[in-house]
């Protein structure tokens, strides 16, 4: 399955219920590999041979290629991108519930609210925060997560076309679980950033193209809660290191027009970028990044221009937050797609029209029903039947003004729909 939204020209190719007391609260922190800097650097990574065709990365394949289509200016591609999927165990027991004797799991009702967003996007990004390890390995919340592989398929369904897994919780089963969710999702339409088979796999920078316009992807983590790959494992962990991620932008250049980051760094819970993120910004930025999307703090964190060294302009959103999990407290419930469109203007392709559109995740009084609301339907007939409906029990109601002054405390108007500014 591969989109074709808008383009003028493709190649065409075929456990436990969270409570409370049981967030995902790992603390930042470096791994035993550590090099002693704060940010994790290090092991390195392989990477199955790839082709970029009309936006997917289809492993180990020959494909015959057209000539590039020249574009014109205007609008090229319209971009969508979500933030942690934090699949815990009311999530995908509730899956569970709404199955058939066909299909064990079933995640598309929790998006379906969304799912418009998604489907008319040119490209659409998830940070995919749980592995799918697969049953063998036994589903699983916090700590070590594994989730359905179902719903990678119907994230797939949905309309995603770039998954990101390079995060905190990625060796959560280890490294044969590494490599099985690795498995899975090359078996996908999708583009896999942030999991490498080895050196070469991660070498292999991720590269797209829609009509035309080359993007090189590019996904880091800081670390990985103090699970390592074993000593002599030829797979690798893309973890923060500052020279490596200078190098990789600059070898990005050769091969694109442009480059997103995906940035898996900062402190969970709290709204504040820290300095180190702001340094790391400011590096991608200087080294020409258009657009850096980040994620960890399971809560929102501002969406800003920063200007690099060159006078370029760089799109980025310190943290998405959670876009789905059984957390339980208003800041980690309530967070956003970020979209915007990529442009040709007078020969120069730009960032344009950056939306942050706020989201909330709901389920009720016993955890279930699950589902992700734009903040424009959270009404409050929905927010009185919320789980969090009880300000007694969890200190503070999830109402629509209670979500409304999260997103209003840490984003500026400028990257907000109408009806919020």
């Amino acid at each position: 399955m591969i989109k074709i939204k808008n383009l003028a020209a493709v190649i065409l190719v075929s456990a436990l219920l969270v409570l409370p007391g049981c967030r995902d609260a790992a603390p930042v922190q470096t791994d035993t590999t550590d090099s002693g800097s704060e940010w994790q650097s290090g092991e390195s990574v392989r990477s199955a041979s790839t082709q970029p065709v009309s936006g997917k990365l289809i492993p180990d394949t020959i494909i015959e290629t057209s000539d590039r289509v020249e574009p014109v200016d205007g609008v090229l591609l319209h971009v969508i991108a979500c933030g942690d999927n934090l699949i815990h165990p009311n999530i995908y027991m509730d899956a569970a519930i709404r199955g058939t004797a066909e299909k064990e799991y079933d995640f598309l009702p929790m998006y379906e609210y969304i799912r418009p967003y998604i489907s008319e996007a040119d490209i659409a990004f998830i940070n995919q925060e749980t592995v799918m390890a697969g049953a063998e390995y036994g589903y699983s919340g916090y700590p070590c997560f594994n989730c359905p592989q179902q719903l990678g398929l119907d994230l797939v369904e949905i309309g995603y076309d770039v998954i990101n897994m390079a995060n905190n919780h990625e060796l959560d089963k280890g490294e044969s679980g590494y490599r099985s969710t690795l498995d899975f999702w090359h078996e996908q339409p999708v583009t896999l950033l942030g999991g490498h088979y080895d050196q070469n796999d991660f070498d292999d920078i991720r590269v797209t193209e829609y009509d035309g316009l080359r993007i090189a992807w590019l996904s880091y983590t800081y670390g990985t809660n103090g699970i390592t790959l074993p000593y002599g494992s030829e797979m690798v962990v893309p973890y923060i290191d500052e020279e490596r991620i200078v190098s990789d932008m600059q070898r990005a250049k050769q091969i694109a027009d442009m480059t997103i980051v995906s940035m898996h760094w900062g402190i969970e819970y709290t709204y504040d970028p820290i300095p180190d993120q702001r340094h790391l910004a400011q590096v991608i930025a200087d080294n020409g990044a258009a657009v850096i999307l980040g994620h960890h703090s399971h809560c929102l964190e501002p969406v800003e221009w920063i200007e690099g060294k060159d006078g370029n302009r760089t799109l980025c959103i310190f943290s998405l937050g959670n876009f789905a999990c059984g957390q339980a407290s208003p800041m980690t419930l309530v967070g956003g797609m970020l979209s915007f469109d990529i442009s040709l203007v007078g020969g120069k392709y730009e960032i344009t029209s950056p939306l942050l559109t706020p989201t909330v995740i709901y389920y009720d009084w016993n955890w279930y029903n699950t589902r992700v609301y734009p903040l424009d339907m959270y009404s409050s007939d929905i927010a009185a039947t919320h789980g969090l409906g009880n300000p007694s029990i969890y200190g503070q109601a999830l109402t629509y003004d209670t979500a409304k002054n999260i997103v209003l405390g840490c984003i500026d108007p400028e990257f907000l729909p109408d009806y919020l500014k």
